[in-house]
């Protein structure tokens, strides 16, 4: 008699499942684990793999062709300087943003690339962005874009473990 997936307790399948799963993983190569190779090769560090992919799809084929002339990766713009009030230590607030796109024709784009999960945990990140769009980009006459990635919380902690294997 031969035991099939299906006469197994629901539980006992998700477990089998699963482990099958890792194993035929394993046998494909992880693009995550080759994708942080790449980066890191390139001499490149990004947050997430949402990040690299914009950055190989979007920015890098630009940078080929000369239509974006300059990208800096986690460029940071100081919204208010630490400082104190009524006995209260203030410290300095600061927006890193994942790229500054300087584009041939004089155009400076900032980019933002967020996964659902990021933006939900990061809980000041509207006003930090709010703040810095009418302070800073406006102002210069910058654009502003946002990236939604669907990245999941299990891809960030494990795109975080590859950059510190990697390093």
């Amino acid at each position: 008699m031969r035991l099939e997936l299906k006469d197994l307790p629901p539980a006992y399948r998700a477990q089998v499942e699963k482990q099958l799963a890792e194993q035929a993983k394993k046998k494909k190569g992880d693009p995550m684990a080759a994708a942080m190779k790449q980066a890191k090769a390139a001499g490149r560090d990004f947050d997430s793999m949402g990040e690299y992919e914009f950055y190989i799809g979007a920015v890098l084929p630009k940078l080929a062709t000369g239509e974006i002339k300059a990208c800096e990766q986690h460029p940071r713009f100081q919204l208010f300087p630490a400082g104190e009030y009524g006995g209260l230590v203030l410290g300095a607030i600061q927006y890193t943003a994942d790229f500054r796109l300087d584009y041939a024709d004089g155009t400076v784009e900032i980019v933002e690339v967020k996964s659902k999960f990021v933006r939900k945990m990061q809980r000041d990140y509207p006003v930090r962005r709010r703040i810095f769009i009418e302070t800073i980009a406006r102002p210069a006459g910058w654009r502003f874009r946002e990236i939604i990635t669907a990245d999941s919380r299990d891809e960030i902690k494990r795109w975080r473990e590859l950059a510190k294997e990697v390093k």
